[in-house]
C-alpha cells in the first residue's frame, strides 16, 4: 500500500519514498506522538493516561503527508491514514483494481477478519483473532512448504458464518498439503475433524484422559464420550 502512494506524482514530486508513509518510521509520521495517534500519560497512584495527538488528531502523519490522495476503483480518494481505517472489506473495495493487494487482502476475509481495520493494532486483537491473522498470512503464502499448524480454540467469540469461513480456511490449507492439529470444543470444527482425540471425562482436575479417539462416527458410537 505505501508502495502505491510512493508512486503518485505528488509524492514523486516531494521525493516521498514507501517508508515516507510509515507510522513506524520515517519522516512522514507525526513527530510529537511518533506515529502512535496517542500520548501515554504516566500516572503516579491511577492507570496510564492515553490521549489523542493534539498535532495529529490521532491521524499519524504529519499534515503534508496527508496532502498525498490515492484514488481508488470506487472512485473514493484517500490518504494513507484514511486508508488504515478502512476495514477489510472496504479496502477490498478501494483497491480492487490491484491484484496483488487483493491477493492480500482476501484471505483475512476468508478467515472472517473483514471487520478488522487495516490499521488496527495487533495488542487489541483477542486470541482467536490472531490466530486467524497468522492463518490469513499462510493463505497468501502460496510457496510455503507443508506445515502442522496448531490452533486452541480459534472459534472463540465467532458466528456461526464465520465459523463456516474458518472450516473453508482450513480445508485450503489442508489441500494446500498442510496438517492441522485444532483444541476445540465447537461441534461443527469436531463434526469436520477427519480424527479426534476426545479428553476428559470432565474438565480441570477431573480430566485429562483419553475417552475416546477416532472418527466422527466412531465417536458418536462411543457411550462413554460426551462429544
Amino acid at each position: 500500500i505505501r508502495e502505491q502512494f510512493a508512486k503518485l506524482p505528488l509524492a514523486r514530486e516531494r521525493g516521498y519514498k514507501p517508508g515516507t508513509f510509515s507510522f513506524n518510521s520515517g519522516t512522514g509520521r507525526c513527530p510529537t506522538c511518533g506515529g502512535n495517534g496517542f500520548e501515554h500519560v504516566e500516572m503516579q497512584f491511577l492507570s496510564d493516561v492515553y490521549l489523542r495527538c493534539g498535532d495529529c488528531n490521532g491521524r499519524r502523519y504529519r499534515a503534508v503527508t496527508l496532502e498525498v490522495m490515492l484514488r481508488g476503483a470506487d472512485g473514493r480518494e484517500a490518504s494513507i491514514a484514511d486508508v488504515l481505517e478502512m476495514t477489510i472489506t472496504e479496502a477490498l473495495q478501494f483497491f480492487g483494481d490491484l491484484p496483488e493487494l487483493q491477493a492480500r487482502l482476501a484471505p483475512l476475509a476468508e478467515v472472517g477478519l473483514d471487520y478488522l481495520k487495516l490499521g488496527q493494532p495487533v495488542p487489541t486483537l483477542s486470541g482467536g483473532e490472531a490466530q486467524r491473522l497468522k492463518l490469513a498470512g499462510h493463505l497468501a503464502d502460496t510457496s510455503a512448504k507443508p506445515t502442522l499448524f496448531l490452533f486452541d480454540e480459534p472459534t472463540t467469540g465467532l458466528h456461526f458464518d464465520d465459523i463456516a469461513k474458518l472450516l473453508r480456511a482450513f480445508r485450503r490449507l489442508l489441500d494446500g498439503g498442510h496438517s492441522l492439529l485444532v483444541i476445540e470444543h465447537n461441534l461443527d470444527v469436531i463434526r469436520a475433524a477427519e480424527w479426534i482425540v476426545d479428553l476428559g471425562p470432565e474438565g480441570g482436575d477431573a480430566g485429562g484422559q483419553i475417552i475416546a479417539e477416532g472418527t466422527p462416527d466412531a465417536l458418536r458410537r462411543h457411550g462413554a464420550s460426551h462429544t
